[in-house]
């Protein structure tokens, strides 16, 4: 039986290669602690969903393949050219999974954990070529072949998606990443493995056959198709917004600055809850604008049902005068700038002029 990849990977990341890893990354290094224990087990659940489409398997193998044996050596060393290894990991990862599938899982972990994508994708791009080198050492230590690799990854698919923090594997299953990936199979491929030069020859043809006639038929298909779309969204209900906002403002024109659609919340759902005591890169920390002014302090963080955080409360009272005031915002507007300072597109006028955010009993500390 292999030997657990979770734990064969978790024991090469050491506090050293996590100070490489949260330099090359530009996160602070308990921030990347959490950004890799999430990483880590996201990737290897895309790589499993991979391999469980027809050529996958074979894709998988031939990267692994690829990769420099010596990669596990000294894994702090090997990380000393990190920019380039970083580019190198991205490349291959877009290669095998897709440029569409790859921005999504990275969007997404990056939202989970709360950071940026850049930095996010670059710390992917660094671990994805020790996961690589370290499924290598598994599959020749079992003497396995690209299909026995395949089952390897997908007998610890339970394992892997146990790994990751809870309502993480929760969000990549809602995110339709697994679909993405699977979408990239053509009806071809889905039939048989591609391993002919023939088959290589009449993809080819029928590509080329589909181009010429997209290229005179399309307007016979596009035009109607548009028309029913429209006509589908105008009929069809709308989803509506349920978190309550400031209705001092009209509903075309909702509070903003001029530079921000943010609006404030001046409630929230019964079901978003405090992070009460857990670690958070933000609680307690300074908030900012773009201009460099200080607008308050964030006192809390509220979480939805999926254990995704949804809003920040920030206390402003001290900074704009006005006494002990809380406000709210949705945390997706929660940025950090060049100098990793926490900001939000809003002026100190917006501030005060924006309404009070009432706590629910459920979400207070």
């Amino acid at each position: 039986m292999a030997n657990s990849i979770i734990s064969s990977i978790s024991g090469l990341l050491t506090p050293e290669v996590i100070g490489k890893l949260a330099a090359a990354s530009g996160l602070d290094r308990s921030v990347t602690q959490s950004a890799v224990g999430a990483s880590v087990p996201s990737i290897l659940s895309a790589l499993t969903g991979l391999v469980s489409q027809p050529g996958g398997a074979r894709q998988v193998a031939n990267a692994v393949a690829q990769q420099p044996g010596d990669i596990l050596g000294n894994l702090a060393s090997s990380l000393t050219g990190a920019a380039m290894t970083g580019d190198r990991g991205t490349t291959l990862l877009s290669s095998l999974l897709g440029s569409g599938p790859l921005a999504l899982l990275t969007s997404t972990v990056s939202r989970f954990v709360g950071v940026g994508e850049r930095p996010m994708r670059t710390l992917m791009g660094l671990l994805t070529p020790v996961i690589m080198a370290v499924l290598g050492r598994e599959q020749r230590a079992a003497g396995l072949d690209a299909s026995g690799l395949a089952r390897m990854l997908m007998g610890q698919k339970d394992e892997t998606r146990a790994a990751m923090p809870a309502g993480l594997s929760q969000l990549l299953e809602t995110s339709g990443l697994h679909e993405d990936i699977a979408s990239r199979a053509a009806p071809e491929r889905r039939q048989y493995e591609p391993t002919s030069t023939a088959y290589y020859a009449a993809a080819r043809q029928q590509a080329r056959g589909e181009t010429n006639w997209w290229r005179t038929n399309w307007p016979y298909w596009v035009v109607p198709l548009l028309a029913l779309a429209g006509l589908l969204w105008y009929l069809l209900p709308r989803e509506r917004e349920t978190v309550a906002v400031d209705t001092s403002k009209t509903a075309t024109e909702p509070m903003q600055d001029a530079q921000t659609k943010s609006a404030f919340l001046s409630s929230a759902p019964d079901n978003w809850v405090s992070i009460g005591s857990a670690p958070n890169e933000y609680v307690n920390k300074e908030i900012y604008n773009r201009a460099g002014q200080r607008l308050g302090t964030i006192k809390d963080v509220l979480v939805g049902p999926d254990g995704k955080m949804t809003a920040v409360i920030i206390n402003v009272g001290q900074y704009l005068g006005l006494g002990d005031k809380e406000m709210a915002v949705p945390f997706f507007t929660v940025q950090r700038d060049s100098s990793q300072r926490i900001v939000i597109d809003v002026t100190k006028d917006t501030l005060q002029a924006a309404p009070a955010f009432v706590r629910h009993p459920s979400s207070k500390q």
